[in-house]
């Protein structure tokens, strides 16, 4: 019994003081500051929430307090707020918050700071320029601004600016003295010097880089890509340049935005304003941006070459190659920027800079490669008597479509493939069915061109999904049945590839007759085509037509029929410009679109 009362009290020696030591500054509450915490000569107390307001007083007190700037034998009173001091009062008292390190320290540093208080240090920014204009403007005194050494460039030559050293405020042992005042937590007076500022850039610096450009601008720049030469004149070069300031390495000096603390710690350790600084040199570079658009302009506009197509012509049951592709040649304008840069720098006088060549999409590699070997069927349509931006505006259609290739098993869209039609794809206004009338639209004509479209295809025995006739007989579509209009977004012309490979289609222009040839891959099949045959015709115009397709697989089986219905209005319902006459009947029509 004895031994347990022992025991018993030998827990609560031990452990009592431990308890104590961990829970007391719980009780006292992490929340609140710890006592004995002071800002300056006051102690602060409370909840931590109400911190930034009591240092926002005592710092306002401080800031406000009468200070005297003394300057040879004249002295003014100012505050630190005026001469620059401006104490953070948030950052001061977030740092006071954590300033008892985590849940393990905290106990230890509330015991500590118990005993021995704690002194909270103030958060500040010094704006050195507020001494100097101070200094300036109440004392009378001309502070000389440094120049730094530089290169310039006039008329196309380097010109040296020398270096000259300035007068300025001894900002060092004023920003010194300031933090003192401010550990202190007093006003005593703040004594101003001038001394001579010495520029961070000197002569001998600028010479040196003076001399690199001189030497690297000596003589002009030949370049080289493809077949073309250019010489790269020392002014256009000139225009590239950027000097720039830089640090010396190994330094361990100060620059001009060294921190209070930095300048402060070298006046201690006995160093002057001049000794602290940190030393610069100048290097030059190229402005990559300025270069990349010499070569973009200059080289890319000189060598460029749009690639061509090559022509196809099936003859003796194979295709061949009627005219050979071009590639298209391009300069690769990174690599060729950087080449000009490390030649420069280098002073490499001659240099070769890279091209790309870009084989044509059409070729008649590329056509073997596809397994393309027949003529499947060709589609023929005279536009005879069209006017001039008519003609015009079917050469630029049909171009869209040479080269084109149907992969295999894929709807083609002749409107997909057509892309925009308007000024700036370099077509022409002429004259299109729209509505009720017949007027000008850019790209009047596109109709020639899928007609003929639609016509190769039928001749190949390929399903149509979708196709329209016009509104009225036209004569560039004689025999009337077998048109096909379009306009953008519909009516399209589609059909499928079902065949037995892709399709590469070959467009071409002689004289009036545009052709459109349709190369693949035979899987046998024929084609039966009856008509068209016009009916039902009236006086006034109108009339009806049918088409038949019927293909035949290898064996001889009917794979498929279709037969295309067509139905004309009479064509005095869609006046053209300059003989706008009502439409002959009142009845509501079916809107219709087409090119003529």
């Amino acid at each position: 019994m004895e031994r347990a009362r022992l025991k018993q009290r030998l827990f609560f020696f031990i452990a009592g003081p431990i308890i104590l030591f961990l829970v007391v500054p719980y009780i006292w509450g992490r929340n609140n500051l710890p006592p004995r915490v002071y800002f300056g000569d006051q102690r602060l107390s409370g909840p931590y929430s109400q911190a930034v307001d009591a240092i926002s007083k005592i710092a306002d007190e401080f800031e406000k307090a009468p200070l005297n700037v003394i300057y040879q034998d004249r002295k003014i009173k100012t505050t630190f707020a005026e001469i620059g001091l401006k104490i953070d009062r948030a950052k001061t008292a977030e740092n006071l918050h954590t300033a008892f390190g985590n849940e393990f320290e905290f106990p230890l540093k509330w015991w500590i700071n118990l005993f021995w208080g704690y002194q909270t240090q103030a958060a500040y920014a010094l704006d050195i320029k507020k001494a100097e204009n101070l200094t300036g403007n109440q004392f009378n005194v001309v502070l000389t601004p440094v120049q730094e050494a530089s290169v310039q460039f006039l008329n196309g030559k380097t010109v040296l600016v020398p270096a000259k050293e300035g007068v300025g405020i001894d900002s060092m042992e004023v920003v010194t003295q300031i933090l003192k005042d401010l550990k202190d937590w007093s006003n005593k007076d703040v004594l101003i010097k001038l001394t001579k500022i010495e520029p961070e850039i000197p002569t001998s610096a600028a010479q040196t880089l003076k001399q690199e450009l001189d030497a690297s601008l000596a003589r002009p720049y030949i370049l080289q890509a493809g077949t073309a030469n250019f010489s790269l004149a020392p002014e256009t070069v000139i225009a590239w340049i950027n000097v720039q300031k830089k640090e010396n390495s190994g330094n361990t000096g100060l620059n001009s935005g060294g921190s209070p603390g930095q300048i402060a710690n070298a006046v201690v350790a006995g160093q002057n304003f001049s000794d602290a600084k940190v030393a610069y040199h100048l290097e030059w570079d190229l402005d990559r941006e300025k270069v990349r658009s010499y070569v973009d302009q200059q080289v890319q506009g000189a060598i460029y070459r749009a690639p061509a197509n090559g022509t196809l012509d099936f003859q003796g049951g194979t295709i061949q190659e009627a005219s050979p592709a071009q590639s298209e040649i391009t300069a690769d304008v990174d690599a060729a920027t950087e080449k000009i840069i490390q030649a420069v720098k280098s002073k490499e006088r001659s240099v070769r800079l890279p091209v790309n060549e870009n084989p044509a999409a059409l070729s008649l590699e590329n056509v073997k490669k596809l397994g393309i070997d027949t003529l499947l069927a060709t589609g023929v349509s005279n536009f005879t008597g069209s006017p001039t931006n008519r003609r015009h505006n079917i050469g630029v259609g049909a171009s869209k479509f040479n080269g084109v290739v149907i992969p295999q098993n894929e709807e083609f869209s002749f409107l997909k493939t057509l892309g925009p039609v308007d000024k700036s794809t370099g077509y022409l206004p002429e004259l299109v069915i729209k509505e009720d009338k017949t007027i000008p639209e850019y790209g009047g004509g596109m109709c020639q061109v899928s007609t003929t479209c639609f016509r190769a295809e039928v001749n190949a025995g390929l399903r149509t999904t979708e196709r329209q006739n016009h509104a009225y007989p036209v004569q560039y579509y004689s025999p009337q049945g077998t048109d096909a209009t379009v306009y953008i977004p519909h009516p399209d012309l589609k059909f499928m590839n079902d065949t037995a490979g892709p399709i590469l289609i070959q467009t071409k222009i002689v004289g009036n007759v545009l052709t459109f040839e349709f190369y693949g891959k035979s899987d046998g099949r024929t084609v039966q085509l009856e008509g068209p045959r016009t009916y039902d015709k009236k006086s006034d115009g109108s009339m009806k037509a049918e088409w038949i397709q019927k293909v035949y697989a290898k064996d001889g089986s009917l794979m498929f029929q279709k037969n295309f219905l067509s139905k004309y209005d009479s064509p005095s319902k869609y006046p053209h410009p300059g003989d706008e006459k009502p439409p002959t009947e009142t009845k509501k029509k079916k809107k219709k679109h087409g090119g003529t």
